[in-house]
């Protein structure tokens, strides 16, 4: 008897394991899944506006629109090759933000300045999963003013201290803006929050401020440092 128990128990307990990890292995495809999908909520409209910005551009400048041309096809590249790593080199991220912000310019008017501060110390490569940033940025540009006798501006800042990013990003906005900063940073906002909470629980700060004038968001985030592939650790 105590042996049909024990024989029991042992298969009871087998059995709670197993459903445990099959779970576990639902919540972790659930999470990648849901992950994916938050990456790839880029914004289509910026495509289509840029596309027609390098096509009026061929004609008044054809010099400069075949460098935007350059631009647009080597971030069309990182979005759709080059970012389906959980993690990608820092640097990556900040030059497809250049790339992003020149190519953003096209479309703005004479009364516009955009400012990009980068500042690294340290020398070690460190990883950063794709778009965190980028979707600020093309907040930013969504909801910059439109002012036509005031300075429209976007400013940037981007400082790496040992493994502590600090990014804030501000822009001018128009008075009769939203004041709402959930409505106000939409959907992009949103899931960029979301992403941060399941990559980056515990291991980030979020400042979000809007008054009349301004929109202004400061992120710190704990980076680690860059994965060296296995295949390269071998051929080293």
């Amino acid at each position: 008897m105590a042996s049909m128990t024990l024989a029991m128990s042992i298969k009871l307990t087998k059995n709670w394991v197993q459903t445990q990890r099959r779970q576990q292995l639902l919540e972790k495809e659930k999470l990648e899944t849901e992950l994916k999908f938050l990456k790839y909520q880029f914004n289509p409209h910026f495509l289509f506006n840029t596309i027609n910005s390098i096509f009026f551009l061929i004609h008044k400048n054809p010099h400069m629109a075949s460098a935007s041309l350059a631009k647009f096809s080597d971030l069309l590249r990182y979005q759709l090759y080059e970012c389906n790593d959980k993690q990608i080199p820092l640097e990556k991220e900040i030059a497809y933000l250049e790339n992003f912000i020149e190519l953003e310019k096209l479309r703005q008017n004479n009364n516009f300045e955009v400012t990009l501060q980068t500042h690294q110390s340290g020398h070690e490569p460190l990883g950063i999963a794709p778009f965190i940033l980028m979707t600020f940025v093309e907040n930013a540009f969504k909801h910059v003013s439109k002012h036509t006798h005031t300075l429209n501006w976007i400013n940037i800042q981007v400082t790496v201290n040992q493994q502590q990013l600090y990014f804030s990003i501000a822009n001018s906005r128009s008075y009769d803006a939203p004041a709402d900063v959930v409505a106000y940073g939409g959907i992009g906002l949103q899931n960029v929050q979301r992403r941060l909470d399941l990559l980056y629980s515990g291991q980030y700060a979020l400042d979000i401020q809007s008054d009349p004038a301004s929109f202004a968001v400061k992120l710190r985030l704990n980076l680690s440092e860059l994965a060296v592939p296995e295949v390269l650790q071998k051929t080293a």
